[in-house]
């Protein structure tokens, strides 16, 4: 217990901030922002800030972990955006640099960037476009906001909007004149790329923290078993979607399915850091699995599977049309390996619980 207090103090104390925000006149909102990134120009400004817990509700509290909320301020105007942060670690539900069509039932919130938006069915939550236009055909009908940040909104006179409608084309903030044009899309994906990469560093420097030596085991099993890491891998993709589709069909599915489903981020994500540190190891030639160790070389094989992403997404924003297809390519082989990275640590983190369920008495 004294080893999560100081680590959480020391983590507070590195960002320098914690923030709470109450109002009596809205639903009570809790807030941890370990993060805030601030800027003002005159009567415009941006701010942006990560944390760890966002509780809403005055009465039954809806918990997110690590929210991202953006305060978009221009005069006398002023915009807040609440998103949940695994959105960006998934990349589900934020449409980047292309169009998005809803069609039907959306049940949560709508989030472009770059790409325009056209809704012709009803989405319960929020509608937000940034640089982009947003379209709301005949019948269609949005629960929450409706909000266009460098573009318009064309709404039809036999569609509903049950919260606000904004468009602000020439909204006045430092750099959106570079989000509103056409490297708006990469010019957001490098920020999403940027945030992804600080929190697999919190979450690597947790990990090496509370529970080192299980991580070396891991690292170890990615080294010396790795035929038993592929040959657990293949049978978890084969009777993964078996159990999926009888677990669906039964009551205790409700409950399973999701539990079974978190199951798999975890161990997905906990095997993509030890992939990660197996590889800056190796890179490295070290062999020592010291706290400092893991770290660094855990950042190295982050630079080696992220880098070429991160390169891309530069390169796509030249003119150069060479320029743009070599980034486009980079981004390519740095998606597949990220992708080979994930399920072979999922394979690794799958070895790694039946040797531990061995030893067990």
């Amino acid at each position: 217990m004294k080893s999560i207090v100081l680590t959480l103090i020391f983590l507070l104390a590195l960002f320098t901030v914690l923030r709470v925000n109450a109002s009596e006149k809205e639903e009570t909102r809790f807030t941890v922002h370990p993060g805030v990134l601030e800027m003002r120009v005159g009567d415009s400004g941006v701010n942006f800030a990560f944390g760890y817990l966002e509780g809403a509700g005055s009465g039954r509290k809806v918990w997110n972990l690590f929210p991202i909320r953006i305060s978009l301020r221009s005069g006398d105007k002023q915009l807040d955006l609440g998103l949940n942060g695994l959105s960006f670690i998934t990349r589900s539900g934020i449409n980047i640099g292309k169009p998005v069509f809803i069609k039907g039932v959306k049940r949560g919130d709508v989030i472009s960037l770059g790409g325009e938006v056209k809704v012709e069915g009803s989405v319960e939550g929020n509608v937000w476009a940034f640089g982009a236009d947003i379209y709301l055909l005949p019948g269609s009908q949005v629960s929450g906001d409706v909000v266009s940040l460098g573009g318009n909104i064309e709404a039809d006179r036999k569609s509903l909007i049950k919260g606000n409608k904004q468009a602000f084309p020439d909204f006045n903030l430092p750099f959106f004149g570079l989000l509103a044009s056409e490297h708006s899309a990469a010019t957001f994906l490098f920020i999403i790329e940027v945030l992804t990469i600080m929190l697999y560093l919190i979450i690597l420097f947790i990990v090496i923290h509370f529970a080192a030596g299980h991580l070396g085991g891991l690292v170890d099993v990615m080294h010396n078993r790795w035929r038993g890491s592929l040959l657990y891998l293949g049978i978890a993709i084969i009777l993964t979607p078996l159990l999926l589709l009888l677990l669906a069909g039964s009551i205790l599915g409700i409950l399973i399915i999701p539990l079974f489903g978190l199951f798999l981020l975890i161990a997905t994500y906990l095997g993509c850091l030890g992939f990660s540190v197996r590889l800056g190891l190796w890179i490295r030639g070290a062999k020592e699995t010291t706290p400092l160790s893991l770290y660094t070389s855990g950042l190295l094989g982050l630079l080696i599977i992220r880098g070429p992403v991160v390169l891309g997404i530069l390169f796509t924003l030249l003119t150069s049309s060479l320029m743009q297809g070599i980034g486009r390519f980079m981004m390519m082989v740095g998606g597949v390996a990220f992708y080979l990275s994930c399920m072979y640590g999922l394979g690794g983190v799958l070895v790694k619980l039946r040797l531990k369920s061995q030893l067990a008495p």
